[in-house]
């Protein structure tokens, strides 16, 4: 499911790095507006599926850049990183009603990250309940 052959594992190990490293609030922030900016037209809603923001498309294309720009996407760039890594691959990971094997989606994920960024201080998503920022690091917008 993940752009250009990148596992899901590569795109959670590279989201909790930048969250971590406190590039990601920053990149969504710039590339929401650099959308806004060209007149990027969102769909209605209900048109064409769930309608997403200028920030979910920003941080979706944030991280595959650095999928793409990393040697070793998959690997953690801390020690710290990693359970926040499984906690964000089981954010993303969905259930289907016919019993076959649960999938894991980037855009799950994308979705459960984005709430986590942009839940006020003291509140948690739900499916992200035991996801947090580490202590240093992290800025929030």
């Amino acid at each position: 499911d993940c752009h250009r052959s990148t596992s899901q594992r590569a795109w959670a190990a590279r989201a909790i790095a930048s969250r971590r490293e406190g590039t990601l609030g920053p990149a969504i922030a710039e590339g929401a507006a650099h959308r806004r900016s060209l007149g990027v037209g969102m769909p209605r809603p209900g048109a064409h599926g769930p309608t997403h923001t200028h920030e979910y498309y920003a941080l979706l294309r944030h991280v595959d850049d650095l999928c793409r720009g990393t040697a070793y996407p998959e690997r953690a760039s801390a020690p710290e990183d990693e359970p926040l890594i499984g906690k964000l691959l089981a954010a993303g990971t969905r259930d289907h009603a016919n019993n076959s094997r649960p999938t894991v989606s980037e855009y799950d994920m994308a979705t459960a990250l984005l709430a986590a960024e942009q839940a006020p201080a003291g509140d948690r998503p739900s499916k992200l309940t035991l996801l947090q920022a580490p202590e240093e690091g992290h800025r929030g917008e």
